[in-house]
């Protein structure tokens, strides 16, 4: 009678703590992310990389991730301890959140992918690779991103629908969005993601090994401040690519 009663227990306990981790989880990866978001819009709106083109991509990135984090985790906490079913009793609304949740990360992804190329190409020994990191070209890959992350979540306004839930329709609906998620928001873009890195790290490697070259021959001016800063600078985005990369995922909200 007594290891029924522990037990019993236990279960209520662990079933309390489960509660309050759904509830003070979603306020605690709110707060972090809204503050990490705004840290990210006053880093990337400076003055030195105003005129960057991956600094503008972090920056539009940073923007749509901090509208995915509000949005989805605040209807999810509403639903969750507020009783505010929208989702499961509106169609417009059960339609609207599953393609804001799914549209908006994706593009805060692919703007990840479109910094980590700009890198790449900014990193090359190539005049005309080089010259793809621009701001004008960054403003149409940005509209670009926006429009083919508009467009190809544009299934979700069909599949998804209030049966006893809000979810995908069985069938043809549901395996085709088990393979949009996988693919199309998961691997493609990570891998894409992992390959324009490893291109930059080695760009890197190589104009080290030309610069080492260089001043074996001649002395040049390569200890001038403003040269020294601006490859700071460059290194410093470099970094932020691959932190990105390594840490950007798609949040199953």
């Amino acid at each position: 009678m007594s290891n029924t009663n522990i037990s019993s227990s236990f279960i209520v306990t662990i079933h309390s703590i489960t509660i309050q981790m759904t509830y003070y989880g979603p306020i605690i990866l709110l707060i972090i992310g809204i503050v990490g978001c705004l840290c990210n819009f006053l880093t990337f709106t400076s003055r030195q990389l105003r005129k960057n083109s991956c600094a503008f991509y972090f920056l539009c990135s940073s923007l749509f991730e901090f509208l995915s984090i509000t949005f989805g985790l605040t209807s999810r906490l509403a639903a969750d301890h507020f009783g505010c079913n929208l989702q499961h009793t509106n169609r417009f609304f059960c339609k609207f959140r599953a393609y804001y949740v799914s549209c908006i990360p994706l593009i805060a992804t692919y703007l990840i992918l479109l910094s980590a190329i700009d890198r790449c190409m900014s990193s090359s020994a190539h005049v005309y690779l080089r010259s793809f990191s621009q701001m004008k070209i960054a403003y149409r890959n940005v509209v670009i991103v926006i429009l083919i992350g508009l467009i190809s979540c544009s299934h979700i306004l069909i599949s998804y629908d209030i049966r006893r839930k809000c979810g995908t329709l069985p069938g043809i609906y549901a395996a085709f969005d088990g393979m949009f998620v996988v693919f199309w928001l998961g691997f493609i873009p990570h891998a894409l993601m992992l390959i324009f890195g490893f291109m930059t790290v080695m760009n890197i490697k190589r104009a080290r090994q030309r610069k080492r070259i260089k001043l074996r021959i001649e002395n040049i001016y390569i200890n001038q401040k403003p040269y020294r800063n601006y490859h700071k600078t460059d290194r410093q985005l470099v970094l932020v690519s691959i932190i990105k990369k390594d840490t950007s995922t798609k949040h199953c909200i």
